[in-house]
């Protein structure tokens, strides 16, 4: 049965499912993954840390999670991850659909503003593309605040990571008529390390190598001192709790039960901390 087919009825058929769901029943991404194989659609999945952290193994879920969506008699390949924008936007037009890709930007020259500048730029000519190439794509940053808040809007899960292994899953969720990105916490999600002498091991031997060489500076790349990128990501954590703290603002001020009530401005601003000329500011977008 295809997806124009007809029933009886007139009405459009569902069409049956021939891909498989790698995670869980009952838990948020086997419902989300659902939707996305039946819709026969992508999916874009954030993975940060928790805290901003090194060494939380952000690179080895990544491959696992895009591995498991990956439908392809091949799986996640070489060709289809890549620490360079540029790659993965390629390989997303050319790859198989049901393809599984990974943008692991985590350890090297994500704090140069230029490179990130690439990232969201390649990510947004992703999204013009209609997002019917069926790709999961997994973007691993070192915190969510590195992808532009209008690339966060059309994603579908972000993924903060709390231990080595282990993430909590989130849904991105964009509410229209407050206009807030909402990020409601669903579940944990577990990865357990590569086996060794597996294909997936060689992949990530050959996007390690990639990193390794982007440090060294013998991919032609620049590589970013530790001091700048601590700064880079200290200054984008202070950005993402502001950011959180305005929509959190406009999520009440907005709110139709609170606009019925007269709850002020400065009432609002003295349980958060900030002065009502502030919150004035941030409802008119100052």
């Amino acid at each position: 049965m295809s997806a124009d087919t007809n029933d009886d009825s007139g009405e459009p058929a569902i069409p049956e499912r021939s891909r498989e769901n790698p995670f869980g029943e009952g838990t948020f991404l086997h419902d989300v993954f659902e939707d996305v194989l039946m819709d026969q659609r992508d999916i874009i999945i954030i993975i940060d840390d928790y805290r901003g952290r090194r060494g939380t193994g952000k690179t080895v879920f990544s491959l696992q999670l895009a591995d498991a969506m990956d439908q392809t008699d091949e799986g996640l390949t070489k060709e289809k991850v890549s620490i360079q924008p540029e790659e993965i936007r390629n390989a997303y037009s050319s790859q198989p659909r049901g393809s599984g890709l990974v943008l692991d930007e985590a350890e090297v020259g994500a704090s140069n503003r230029a490179a990130m500048s690439k990232t969201n730029q390649a990510l947004r000519e992703i999204m013009s593309m209609g997002r019917v190439e069926q790709k999961y794509l997994v973007v691993n940053a070192p915190v969510r605040g590195f992808v532009d808040k209008d690339i966060q809007k059309l994603a579908d899960i972000w993924i903060s990571m709390t231990n080595r292994g282990k993430g909590l899953v989130h849904h991105l969720k964009w509410m229209p008529y407050q206009q807030t990105l909402h990020t409601p916490q669903k579940d944990f999600a577990v990865m357990s390390d590569i086996p060794k002498g597996t294909d997936l091991r060689d992949v990530y031997n050959y996007l390690t190598e990639k990193k390794q060489q982007r440090i060294k500076g013998d991919d032609g790349q620049e590589f970013i001192p530790l001091p700048e990128h601590k700064e880079t990501l200290t200054k984008k954590k202070q950005e993402a709790r502001r950011e959180g703290r305005n929509e959190a603002i406009r999520g009440i001020m907005n709110h139709p039960e609170v606009q019925e009530t007269d709850l002020s401005q400065r009432m609002v601003g003295q349980a958060i901390g900030v002065s009502q000329q502030a919150v004035s500011n941030i409802l008119n977008n100052d």
